[in-house]
């Protein structure tokens, strides 16, 4: 019931948020508080404080770009369980970008500081990323999607099966379709 409760509550207060309320993205960012500080103490853990705040703004972004996103026709996923997917999404990769550069650092520091900054690469791997999700979304169903989702952010097929409340064999039945799918409508981009 109150579970319930906290989802109408949290619509409405996504629809707020869409129509420009600043009030609205303020009451849904105290309300999500503690799954925020819970997902980045996660992947926070080991970082210097300065990562870590980092960290954290990436994941209000990815909350603010959830609640913009979220699609309100749907009822198989709520709102909570989107914003961590999304929010755990960026962190990855965040993390990601920040290994790379430590990994790079040592190479960057003999080039020089010029070559160090490349906008132009950042925006075509950013311009790529978007193609290849695109794609992804192209040839998956929207079941197959939200398992894909769950499946890359680290969840395994019995996590997704109970946070999709699909049995078990659902959720490997469609991680065995998504691999097959994507292998063929991606296997020209290797």
């Amino acid at each position: 019931m109150k579970a319930e409760m906290q989802n109408c509550e949290a619509a409405a207060l996504v629809l707020r948020v869409r129509q420009g309320e600043q009030a609205a993205f303020s009451a849904l960012l105290n309300m999500y508080e503690p799954l925020i500080a819970k997902r980045v103490g996660v992947f926070a853990a080991g970082l210097s404080h300065e990562d870590a705040e980092d960290l954290r703004q990436v994941a209000l972004v990815a909350f603010y770009r959830a609640a913009c996103g979220f699609d309100m026709a749907q009822s198989e996923v709520e709102f909570g369980l989107y914003a961590k997917i999304c929010m755990d999404n960026a962190m990855v990769s965040h993390l990601r970008v920040l290994r790379r550069h430590e990994q790079t650092l040592p190479l960057l520091d003999s080039i020089g500081d010029a070559a160090a900054e490349d906008p132009a690469g950042r925006v075509m791997d950013e311009e790529a990323t978007a193609l290849l999700l695109s794609r992804i979304r192209g040839v998956l169903s929207p079941y197959e999607y939200r398992v894909w989702t769950l499946y890359v952010a680290g969840h395994r097929t019995g996590e997704i099966a109970r946070l999709l409340q699909k049995p078990p064999h659902s959720v490997e039945n469609a991680v065995y379709r998504i691999r097959q799918k994507l292998r063929a409508a991606l296997g020209d981009l290797r």
